[in-house]
């Protein structure tokens, strides 16, 4: 199964429900791994004792499986409307996240963690993100 970001976003919200202190740890270091993705093993080890003990992925595992789909949304990136741009950037501003230089695909992503970390429901991000959630028949 391929990992995606919906599967990473409600783990992130096990976390925030589980513990929202330890959650705004893992955020953190997401959001030091979308600046620096060269670092995952120093950022890992900055941050794995700030989060032990919260439910889900294994830290690891979410900061190289996210690493992974951040640069495959970027690659992919054709842009997006003014509007949306205004409302991503105003997402992830709450939680002082800056976006770096040639990462825009990649924010939708970070703004659903930062949405759901602004106290915003999984599902109701994905759905004001555009994201089709429904279960599909085979």
């Amino acid at each position: 199964m391929t990992p995606k970001h919906a599967h990473f976003l409600i783990d992130f919200y096990g976390k925030v429900c589980a513990d929202s202190g330890k959650a705004k740890y893992i955020l953190e270091a997401i959001c030091e791994m979308w600046h620096h993705p060269e670092n995952i093993d120093e950022i890992f080890r900055k941050y794995q004792k700030e989060i032990y003990g919260l439910p889900g992925y294994p830290f690891e595992y979410i900061l190289y499986g996210l690493k992974w789909i951040l640069e495959q949304e970027d690659i992919n990136f054709k842009g997006r409307p003014s509007k949306k741009q205004a409302e991503l950037d105003e997402i992830c501003k709450k939680q002082n996240i800056i976006t770096p230089e040639n990462r825009k695909g990649s924010q939708l992503a970070i703004s659903l963690l930062c949405d759901v970390a602004n106290g915003t429901h999984p599902v109701e991000s994905l759905l004001k993100a555009n994201l089709d959630i429904r279960p599909k028949s085979k």
